[in-house]
């Protein structure tokens, strides 16, 4: 059952309910589960609208993840004096948006780099808002009520690591311009201020009555993000972020379903929460919220879920119960445990409205709904 002691969804100056309508989402709760992933929407076409070569066909994953970003800056790495095979690339290029780089072209090499990922973003989202035939026969596991749920979506509020440095504004400019010159003058496209903090600061709004601290985790596909939410008189007052660890996902070569891998995997998890709570030696909230790049249905990933995370659901039929157990006996006190898939922690940070989405740019390419959970 929620804890209905939460009080961060509802007390928080910060995020005021305003004006929202709200709309029957299809992908919440449905039987058998429907996934709402944009990794695998692709676009077949759009008619009316001139779509590049390198764009038809492809899917969001293919245009908008950490690989295919990568994948544009190393095309023209030269130009920007960067070593294409350097591990950190990414953490390179955001240096080459200063008017200060070199060589001195790289600042608008970066731009245009930047541009492009905007309307390969835009691209994504115009797919999704018309709906036409061909994008709906390339996504079969969606029907009409899925296609017309999307049509209703009119703000996105764009997240993530790969959008928190300078290519941000500037793609999020660019997609947004597409949008309208396309056609839909009032959808909005909107940066958010909390970058790859998104599903943390979404979180943090799930602390108990009182609370004057509680742990938040962001289980990714390549870090593990920590952090202590602070409270006073029952008000948000700041994220206190933690050094990251690496993901014990990183370290999987492959993702085994062996009951013996899985549960050693599972203990990877709990050691991090347990010792990240042995670390913060300060009173905190019985209560830890934690997100997982892993999509689930009553804190249990469905059946068709068998990655890095999702194969957590083989030991029991609930993963959020089993993992808060564990807890409850390793800390030696009970502990509840909110349990979300990613993008839909990132959504809490903006709960209160419909026809809106949040989208998170990082490894891949994740999606929440402010209104629903899943």
């Amino acid at each position: 059952m929620p804890d209905k002691s939460a009080f961060w969804l509802r007390a928080s100056p910060i995020y005021r309910l305003v004006g929202c309508s709200f709309m029957l989402n299809p992908f919440q709760s449905a039987t058998p589960f429907v996934s709402p992933s944009l990794n695998r929407v692709r676009i077949a076409a759009l008619p009316g609208i001139d779509l590049p070569v390198e764009v038809e066909g492809k899917t969001g994953y293919d245009l908008l993840s950490a690989v295919a970003l990568a994948a544009r800056i190393q095309a023209r790495a030269n130009e920007l004096g960067l070593p294409p095979d350097a591990p950190d690339l990414l953490r390179r290029f955001d240096g080459c948006f200063t008017e200060l780089a070199e060589p001195v072209e790289a600042c608008t090499i970066s731009e245009e780099i930047a541009r492009e990922y905007g309307r390969s973003l835009a691209y994504l989202l115009l797919t999704l808002k018309r709906g036409d035939p061909a994008n709906r026969a390339a996504r079969k596991e969606w029907d009409d009520r899925h296609w017309s749920f999307w049509a209703g979506i009119n703000t996105v509020w764009v997240g993530g690591g790969l959008v928190s440095g300078q290519l941000g504004p500037i793609a999020v400019r660019e997609a947004g311009r597409v949008m309208h010159d396309a056609g839909f003058p009032d959808f909005a496209v909107n940066l958010s201020p909390h970058g790859a903090d998104l599903p943390l600061m979404g979180l943090s709004r799930l602390a108990p009555f009182g609370a004057q601290a509680m742990l938040v985790f962001d289980f990714g596909g390549t870090a593990v993000k920590r952090a202590i939410a602070e409270y006073k008189d029952n008000q948000f007052t700041q994220l206190h972020r933690l050094p990251s660890w690496s993901s014990p996902c990183e370290s999987s070569l492959s993702v085994s379903l062996e009951l013996a891998d899985v549960a050693a995997h599972a203990e990877r998890i709990l050691s991090i929460i347990e010792q990240t709570w042995q670390e913060a030696e300060r009173p905190l909230a019985p209560t830890i919220a934690v997100s997982l790049a892993c999509y689930l249905q009553n804190g249990q990933p469905p059946p068709s879920e068998m990655g890095c995370y999702g194969r957590l659901q083989l030991p029991g039929d609930n993963l959020q119960t089993y993992l808060a157990d564990q807890l409850s006996q390793r800390l030696g006190q009970p502990i509840y445990l909110h349990l979300y898939h990613d993008g839909s922690a990132a959504a809490l940070a903006y709960a209160g409205c419909g026809e809106t989405a949040v989208i998170m740019l990082g490894t891949a390419v994740g999606i929440g709904f402010p209104q629903t959970t899943y």
